[in-house]
């Protein structure tokens, strides 16, 4: 056995146990996003699109896992007295079913993943559409360049490595362009919101941390790293191949345990920030609103005791 095969089959070990880790954060994200929902007493419409949301993709990832780990199972125990080589065995034996229900599974996955990432580019940018002209049209060239990548992936095809390229393409193109624009338009909006919201609240929202899961730069950053390796026919991509699509589902669990917990940017803390007025909410001491004169005794005394200036440590923002 070649040097190159040791690498390469060592590589998709690896990429087997880090698929395995993620899961495992995957199946924690989602017992965190149920509890969150269990307590939540709110059920508007939002309650049930992160419910149908949350409950689509989990399944995907979990039947992806099991038919992937049945097939590499079999590759690595199955076959005690062969020696195995990974490429090898995957095109020879690729039209196993549990390697075809992991295929669709793992097909499917960023279809409803980049979903969300559209949506909430749609709402950072305030619903301007013509935002969503290029990475809608990536989405859905990646959406009709899947069938015959699918294909590739589960039945013998010299024409694989290229359709395979193509697909990662475009996805490492989508996601990184949205990933972008995600994050220019939040730290367009940090000092807007923090005049808004007031320092403390706005930390929620402001925080690099916070933006680094918004905009889901984690899986682009993995989904650069990955197609370079692939570019160069590294020993090295399986390592980050099997768990690409893992990756892609806990990012996006991530967000949305944030929209469960009520602490992801919505459409009216944007409309807010760029308008200086968040009505009706109280700012802490150093909140500063914009565009917002101090209320008259007349409109002091409308107000509801709660709200009045004399009863708060803070001020509150009141839109004219």
């Amino acid at each position: 056995m070649s040097s190159s095969t040791i690498r390469a089959n060592k590589a998709c070990f690896e990429g087997l146990v880090l698929q395995a880790l993620a899961y495992g954060a995957l199946v924690m994200l989602y017992i965190q996003i149920t509890q969150v929902l269990v307590r939540r007493p709110k059920r508007n419409r939002m309650f049930w699109l992160i419910t149908f949301y949350s409950t689509a993709l989990f399944p995907l990832a979990t039947f992806a896992f099991i038919g992937k780990l049945i097939f590499m199972e079999k590759m690595y125990v199955g076959s005690p007295g062969e020696i195995i080589d990974s490429k090898a065995y995957y095109g020879v034996h690729c039209g196993e079913w549990a390697n075809v229900i992991s295929q669709v599974c793992i097909t499917m996955i960023p279809w409803i993943g980049d979903l969300l990432m559209l949506y909430r580019l749609m709402v950072v940018w305030n619903y301007k559409w013509v935002l969503l002209i290029v990475p809608g049209g990536l989405y859905i060239t990646r959406f009709g360049m899947a069938f015959p990548h699918l294909l590739t992936m589960i039945r013998t095809n010299p024409d694989k490595d290229l359709y395979g390229f193509i697909f990662y393409g475009l996805c490492v193109g989508l996601n990184t362009m949205v990933t972008i624009m995600i994050c220019v338009r939040l730290f367009m909006m940090r000092h807007k919101a923090e005049m808004v919201l007031g320092n403390l609240q706005a930390s929620l929202y402001n925080s690099c941390i916070s933006i680094f899961v918004e905009s889901g730069a984690f899986f682009s950053l993995w989904s650069l790293v990955y197609l370079s390796l692939r570019a160069k026919n590294s020993w090295a991509q399986d390592i980050f191949f099997q768990p690409y699509s893992f990756i892609l589902a806990l990012t996006r669990m991530l967000i949305i345990l944030r929209m469960a917990q009520d602490r992801a940017w919505t459409r009216e803390i944007i409309t807010a920030a760029d308008n200086g007025i968040l009505d009706w909410e109280v700012s802490s001491v150093n909140s500063l609103p914009t565009n917002v004169s101090k209320p008259t005794d007349e409109m002091t005394q409308k107000l509801p005791n709660k709200f009045r200036e004399d009863s708060l440590s803070s001020r509150s923002t009141i839109s004219p």
